[in-house]
């Protein structure tokens, strides 16, 4: 019916490419997350915290990289695309610096 519309007028079929800086700042975010939590997760059992807390700390400490981790894949995927755009382009300009030659057999 009218289902190629719906999904391009709320954007879900097409995505904008992202800017270099932006995948490694996902990564970065992530990690971050990761070391911070971890921290946190280890400060609130090794100090005396009630023991209620612990239970919601270790929660949040193990959820927040979880949601911090979401676009990680989409991330490394745009990298590992952006670094074989560049390899191209650098086999590209080596090939252009070749010389031009007949073929032996003149095909």
């Amino acid at each position: 019916m009218h289902d190629e519309g719906l999904l391009e007028d709320h954007g879900l079929a097409v995505r904008r490419p992202a800017r270099p800086s932006q995948p490694r700042l996902v990564v970065l975010a992530a990690v971050l997350t990761a070391l911070i939590s971890a921290s946190v997760c280890v400060a609130a059992i090794l100090a005396p915290a009630p023991a209620v807390a612990i239970p919601l700390v270790v929660t949040i400490c193990v959820g927040c990289p979880m949601f911090a981790g979401w676009e990680v894949p989409n991330a490394l995927a745009a990298i590992r695309a952006n670094r074989g755009r560049k390899a191209l382009a650098r086999l590209r300009r080596s090939l252009d610096r070749l010389p031009e030659t007949e073929h032996p057999l003149g095909f």
